[in-house]
């Protein structure tokens, strides 16, 4: 064996061995080891103590994720924080500890382990291996929905910030975050362009958190309104602003949520569909490219390409007048009008 194919190899057993690291990781993740290396090294007996783990399984623990540059160990035998842990610190921005925790949780695995049937079926697996969808999943314990806003903010919080920054919001006077969440991403786009309306439009429970969000950072004239965006959307403002939303959702969803844009828009509107764009040959330049598998799995969403986002458009009754990449981002934003 050559060379490249040593490296081709050693490169397929990691790939191979993946799901035990995301395991170790989660347990790092849980225990907080980052946050406890982050001040000085330690020693597996002091983190034992700390963690009420045992001190000779957890040594192997943090050796064998030393190997991926997660900890670094020391010729006496203790562990410090790297780069990578430090990005799993309570608290860190961007942070991977709330990612890591969501998508190793044990009903996320055990719709993934359901992988071939979602090949051979299309459906979602994750209602069918737990008995409820993600969504209610997520909201019915409060540790797990406060966990998953903190998890979308470490991923789209800096997104959120790039967007505000580059997309030209100065030709709105009013915008609604259709699905906003905790509002972290309108809250940047408002403290850029402070003359323009903004509003929040979400489920009453989420709702609820983003007033207290928005009220947090000096946003409270934000208007927060409670509803359910297949059933109708808040009428009358210049832009309706979708963020991350379309690709939880099958098509036949997506254009729901889309019609009831186009219901409640002026003629003047546009719609804001900000989302990933698929372009085949060429990879998305997400950190995470198994994120559109995710959506297949848990929610029977997608990543779509240019011709998905036309058809829905279409079939919502908008047209799409124009794509902008966000500038140093995986994401793009997707400017669509009313047909009629």
């Amino acid at each position: 064996m050559n060379g490249d194919g040593e490296a081709a190899y050693a490169r397929m057993a990691e790939l191979a061995i993946g799901a035990r690291v995301a395991l170790a990781l989660r347990i790092a993740a849980e225990r907080r080891l980052a946050d406890l290396v982050a001040d000085r090294a330690k020693s597996a007996e002091e983190l034992a103590e700390e963690t009420g783990l045992s001190a000779e399984p957890l040594r192997r623990l943090l050796r064998g994720l030393t190997g991926f540059g997660v900890f670094e160990e020391s010729a006496e035998g203790t562990f410090s924080q790297t780069a990578m842990s430090a990005c799993m610190r309570e608290g860190a921005y961007p942070s991977v500890r709330e990612m890591i925790l969501v998508l190793n949780d044990d009903a996320v695995l055990k719709g993934w382990q359901q992988l071939a049937a979602v090949l051979e079926s299309g459906a979602p697996a994750f209602a069918a291996a737990n008995g409820v969808t993600f969504f209610q999943h997520i909201s019915s314990d409060h540790n797990r929905s406060t966990l998953m806003g903190k998890f979308m903010m470490g991923i789209y919080g800096p997104e959120g910030a790039k967007i505000a920054a580059h997309f030209p919001f100065h030709r709105f006077a009013s915008l609604l975050d259709v699905g906003g969440g905790q509002g972290h991403v309108l809250a940047e786009i408002m403290q850029r362009h402070p003359s323009m309306r903004g509003a929040l439009f979400d489920l009453p429970q989420t709702a609820e958190i983003a007033r207290a969000y928005l009220a947090g950072n000096d946003l409270a004239d934000c208007k927060v309104v409670a509803g359910d965006f297949f059933t109708s959307v808040p009428p009358g403002f210049d832009a309706y602003f979708i963020k991350s939303v379309l690709h939880d959702w099958d098509d036949e969803a997506s254009v729901r949520i889309l019609s009831r844009c186009h219901d409640a828009m002026p003629a003047h509107a546009r719609v804001l569909v900000v989302d990933i764009l698929v372009e085949p040959g060429k990879t998305s330049g997400h950190p995470h490219r198994l994120i559109d598998l995710e959506m297949m799995v848990s929610f029977g969403g997608r990543e779509r390409t240019r011709q998905d986002f036309e058809k829905l458009f279409t079939n919502a009754g908008l047209k799409l007048e124009q794509i902008t990449p966000v500038k140093n981002s995986f994401l793009t934003v997707l400017e669509a009008s009313r047909l009629s």
